[in-house]
């Protein structure tokens, strides 16, 4: 009782040296005097809950967190630990940044491991709060010691860490993507949904091919499932409750589409792209559709117009670069797909797409300056990098090399950023096969970049 004994002398201290007494205080502090009394006075004294605590702090002219490390022990007074006081103080604990407290009261916790439900309610609850980054000390701490690898609490946690881990740094993410992959499929169906959705958005992100047919197919295949067993509960059950998900459950029905479109394009396959495009168009047959799930059945009729125009591009249709254009000006959410596929298709078809740089390319950089969601940011980037990289083949076609090299550094430089190892080396080693045409200036600069990586290196090793 020794931590605690001291928590009450600090108070004791600070009243005195207000010149207070102890019923002038508990009037001060907003707590009631014959609970303060009980607090200081009662033997043994009466447990302080954090609320108490934090009034007596801010009564005492201290900042937040205010002897936190010795409040511990209120949160084990008996020995035992006391839910009332202990999931409050884990929670603030987590919102002023008080890992040290957090990592002390969590080791107490798993003396006994069925305790291990009060922290993953604590993670949930700070999850569901939006307080992400906070929650993932209590999520680590379920990964670390769950026993049970088929435990549904063990997935949530894996998939909860792996939203929290994704950002703009392509590795990062990749790292996270395979941590979670063996989890996924135990998740319950609405975070499994999301998961999928996931997994396929970082592959395309990371051009895995292999990767983006397997979890295209599986969010294809299991979205067809869970949609006909939402169906077939809504004529059953006279009180049926839809699942809930993220995303309208149209948008995990339709993306599965989208992305076994996605991985027949990979493969050249354009006829078998066009059919599912056809079946996404339109999804206004859709069960169980509300005003949430109609707007999004209107934006996979968009996708498809989009998607139409970006195959016929991929398919060497000049005819269409003006409507794309005009497309483009009117959505301008839709241009860096649009630039992409435009310079994919005139490299491959050897025709002309300047226009392309004299109307987009200040748009294009005036794109990237936005802040964007996670899952945009990570395809924003990524389709930009490999605008790079097809503009730097673009202009090497025409031996136009300043402007080739300009591109190349331009896409260096961001994959720097996002840490995509993969596009680094190809616009590297387009660089290394030309570099006597790089001016003095653009050699320099190339030999700043790779500096600035390998001393990014040294300071991760």
């Amino acid at each position: 009782m020794e931590m605690t004994m001291t928590l009450r002398s600090e108070i004791e201290k600070g009243i005195a040296e207000m010149g207070m007494n102890f019923s002038e205080f508990g009037e001060w502090s907003g707590i009631n005097r014959g609970i303060f009394s009980a607090i200081l006075n009662s033997n043994p004294p009466k447990p302080i809950s954090l609320n108490q605590l934090e009034r007596i702090a801010k009564a005492l002219g201290h900042e937040e967190g205010w002897m936190f490390e010795r409040y511990i022990d209120e949160c084990f007074y008996d020995g035992r630990p006391n839910r009332r006081r202990v999931e409050p103080f884990l929670i603030r604990c987590a919102e002023l940044g008080r890992v040290g407290c957090i990592e002390t009261v969590l080791s107490r916790l798993l003396e006994d491991l069925r305790h291990l439900e009060t922290i993953f309610e604590i993670a949930e609850a700070l999850y569901a709060d939006g307080k992400i980054a906070q929650s993932v000390v209590f999520y680590q701490c379920i990964v670390q010691n769950e026993k049970y690898h088929q435990s549904e609490r063990l997935a949530i946690s894996h998939y909860r860490l792996f939203w929290a881990a994704l950002g703009d740094n392509s590795e990062q993410n990749l790292r996270a993507a395979i941590e979670f992959e063996p989890f996924c499929d135990k998740l319950p169906d609405d975070k499994r949904l999301d998961g999928l959705m996931r997994l396929v958005n970082i592959y395309v992100s990371l051009d895995k091919r292999e990767e983006i047919e397997r979890y295209s197919r599986e969010l294809y295949s299991f979205s067809q499932i869970v949609y006909r067993n939402e169906e077939q509960r809504s004529k059953s059950s006279a009180g049926y409750i839809p699942l809930k998900t993220r995303y309208p459950l149209v948008v995990y029905y339709g993306y599965g589409l989208m992305a076994m479109q996605e991985v027949n394009v990979h493969r050249n396959e354009f006829a078998a792209a066009k059919t599912y495009i056809e079946a996404y168009e339109d999804l206004s047959w859709f069960v169980g559709l509300d005003e949430a799930g109609r707007r999004e059945v209107e934006k996979f009729a968009f996708y498809a117009r989009a998607n139409r125009l970006n195959l016929e591009l991929l398919l060497g249709n000049q005819e269409i670069l003006e409507e794309c254009a005009a497309f483009v000006e009117q959505y301008p959410n839709e241009l860096l797909q649009f630039a992409s596929s435009v310079l994919k298709s005139a490299n491959k078809y050897k025709y002309s797409a300047d226009f392309v740089f004299e109307r987009f390319a200040g748009e294009i950089e005036k794109y990237l300056s936005r802040t964007f969601t996670k899952d945009k940011a990570i395809i924003s980037f990524n389709c930009y990098c490999d605008i790079c990289y097809q503009s730097s083949l673009y202009f090497l076609e025409r031996k136009e090399y300043a402007k080739m090299f300009g591109f190349v550094l331009k896409g260096m430089e961001t994959v720097v950023r996002i840490n995509n190892k993969s596009m680094f080396i190809k616009l590297a080693a387009l660089f290394e096969r030309y570099r006597d045409f790089a001016s003095a200036e653009q050699q320099q600069q190339y030999k700043k970049i790779l500096g600035g990586i390998s001393e990014h290196e040294e300071n991760d090793g």
